[in-house]
């Protein structure tokens, strides 16, 4: 489902069709490297590619030069929309070698789809602003506009493993940011002297996305996140800001690990002008904020917020609230909540605080005989035709022999443009990646899953598969301790073994059946209808940061013992929810639940008339509209027992 616009007015502009961009081409036999050297120890991750039709280099293919001194922005600009599908009609992946890229003006993606943007390594590839570029709003902008109405039908965005310099241009901000559902900014360093590092408001409309392991050094304010549909902000460093760290405005947005130094004020939640019904929404947990005034606050709050693990040196006070939850002098905030905790039953006045785990790093197969492509194997996209045993041939293939990837080409063209998978493909023996190059699109019949069991490498990875509005494919972990990560792809995640899920990025329906099973997401966006719960949990850990949803009916379910744990959620409701409709958006029974920083919006019908049902024993309560009224702003929920 796609979200339509949100302007200041409240008013919901037009969906935009937007067609699946493009098809496959034929792989070659050389290896893309880029005269690679040694990653810093800051960033050690060092990407390449095998020499497939659907990867380009921007030095071999498109005479790019990366000496820091030839100007580079047509190649690269080429390579964007090449990357998008625009002229070829294929998406591919775009790489760039390690390099200083000198570039004179904005690098614009300019289609609804992708782009596949790689570096070779993020401190060793540079994207880097001539100094003095006239009326260059941002190195990087991921929308074709500046200004003025759009819709939210801009999906897939992936810039991964680079640094942006902004270079001398005091009014400059590094990437404007526009992303929706799927889009996620990895793995990047955005340095320079201008407004803004990261700009994910600059057209009133975006969301959600993920920004994770970025760092950002200089400018007036860090990110600046405002006017959009939920973000996720993950392992973050803000360091030498002149003004502010992080900015929320008319958002929800989950945050963990955030690292600010050497900035005057780290963390400022506000409402606009004095809409108060918009204002920000912040759930943070993990801050470590240094050098910063002495004279003003940490964290300054105007509106709702959840903190907690928050360690922070050299200012004045840890928070300043105009709320109920007040000023804390601090330096350390175990847990702060800037509202009164919503409960049904005698719960806790604070949140259930699951253990938490980052996402395992799986070592990223730099050796071009370890990969093998499905295409090679038979698959071909956009014949309606099953896919399964091509697919499975592949990974048989690859474990046969040691490889480690599997790769999908990007698709193209007018529907049909997809892989179809109607069978059970499983995932066994050394592959532990399966990733598309480009838009890897894989639309499933009934029985369409991935299986890593039992006999699977320790982590399997999947990556840029999604069915983009089609049946989705089922990616199920059934081992008992095999871990399964899925990032950047639209899928139905289910968890029938004993093995952990990891999630980012991801605009996925899931289904934990397994009691013990945990897993943990990292921007969630379940959309669509529900009688029994887009996300449902029975029995197993269940941890959210940044979510975001939108339909009528159930979104998350837990039960069974179960505990689910959610930190930032928008909720959208697009009108179709009738005022008698007794399914309520959270729906917890004989099990421990907690949602912090919540935002529920709806324009031209009902917000959800029932938020939460809580069954304990024999006994279920509800907390709705007859209570909480139109749109919502919880700081908490609190459904759980105690530890």
């Amino acid at each position: 489902m796609r979200t339509p616009r949100l302007d200041r007015s409240s008013a919901i502009g037009s969906l935009a069709t937007t067609a699946a961009v493009l098809g496959a081409a034929v792989a070659g036999a050389m290896f893309i490297a880029g005269g690679a050297t040694a990653a810093p120890a800051a960033a050690p991750e060092r990407i390449a590619f095998p020499a497939d039709a659907a990867v380009l280099d921007a030095k071999r293919d498109l005479g790019a030069k990366g000496d820091g001194v030839t100007d580079d922005t047509d190649a690269l600009q080429k390579g964007l929309d090449a990357s998008c599908g625009i002229d070829a009609r294929v998406t591919k992946v775009l790489f760039l070698p390690n390099g200083t890229y000198r570039v004179t003006r904005t690098l614009v993606v300019k289609s609804a789809l992708g782009p596949w943007l790689y570096g070779e390594s993020r401190d060793g590839t540079v994207i880097r602003l001539a100094d003095g570029a006239a009326d260059c709003k941002s190195v990087l902008r991921t929308h074709p506009h500046e200004s003025g109405k759009t819709s939210a039908d801009w999906f897939m965005r992936n810039i991964r493993n680079l640094t942006i310099d902004a270079g001398d241009n005091p009014n400059t901000d590094g990437v404007r940011w526009y992303a929706t559902n799927t889009g996620i900014l990895r793995n990047v360093r955005v340095v320079g002297h201008g407004k803004i590092g990261i700009n994910a408001g600059f057209l009133d409309q975006s969301g959600p996305n993920l920004i994770q392991d970025c760092v950002v050094e200089g400018f007036e304010t860090g990110i600046l996140s405002q006017w959009i549909w939920g973000e996720t902000i993950s392992r973050v460093t803000i360091r030498n800001c002149r003004k502010e760290g992080l900015v929320v405005i008319a958002n929800a947005v989950g945050v963990e690990d955030l690292t600010v130094e050497n900035t005057p004020l780290a963390v400022r939640c506000e409402f606009p002008n004095d809409w108060t019904w918009w204002g920000g929404v912040v759930a943070l947990v993990g801050g470590r904020f240094t050098g910063g005034s002495p004279d003003g606050p940490a964290i300054l709050n105007r509106s709702v917020l959840y903190a907690r693990d928050v360690k922070t040196k050299g200012y004045k006070a840890a928070i300043e609230s105009t709320t109920p939850g007040g000023r804390v002098a601090g330096p350390d905030v175990t847990e702060y909540v800037s509202h009164e905790a919503k409960r049904l039953f005698d719960a806790p006045p604070g949140g259930l605080a699951l253990p938490i785990k980052p996402e395992p790093r799986i070592p990223w197969e730099t050796d071009p005989a370890k990969w093998v492509c499905v295409n090679e194997s038979g698959a071909v996209a956009g014949d309606n035709k099953d896919d399964t045993a091509a697919i499975q041939k592949a990974i048989d293939a690859a474990a046969a022999t040691g490889k480690t990837t599997v790769s999908l080409r990007g698709v193209g063209g007018p529907d049909p443009n997809w892989y179809t998978l109607d069978g059970e493909v499983r995932v066994h023996g050394s592959v532990r990646h399966i990733l598309g190059l480009g838009f890897g699109r894989i639309v499933a019949g009934k029985g369409g899953k991935f299986v890593v069991g039992d006999d699977a490498a320790p982590v399997v990875k999947f990556q840029n598969i999604d069915s983009f509005g089609g049946p989705a494919a089922v990616v199920e972990n059934r081992s008992a301790a095999r871990t399964l990560v899925v990032e950047s792809c639209g899928v139905t995640i289910v968890g029938s073994g004993g093995g952990d899920i990891f999630a980012s990025d991801c605009p996925a329906h899931v289904d934990l059946r397994k009691r013990g099973q945990k897993m943990w997401a990292r921007q969630l966006n379940p959309e669509g209808t529900s009688d029994t719960g887009l996300v449902r949990s029975a029995g197993a850990d269940l941890w959210c940061l940044g979510v975001k949803c939108e339909g009528a009916g159930v979104r998350f379910r837990t039960s069974d013992g179960g505990r689910t744990e959610l930190l930032g959620m928008f909720c959208y409701d697009p009108g179709n929810i009738a005022k008698d409709d007794a399914r309520p958006m959270f729906d917890v029974e004989s099990a421990a639940f907690s949602v912090a920083g919540l935002r529920e919006i709806n324009f031209g019908g009902s917000t959800y008339p029932i938020k939460v049902r809580e069954k304990r024993g024999t006994e279920t309560r509800t907390l709705g509209n007859d209570k909480e009224g139109g749109w919502i702003g919880w700081a908490l929920y609190s459904g759980w027992a105690g530890r």
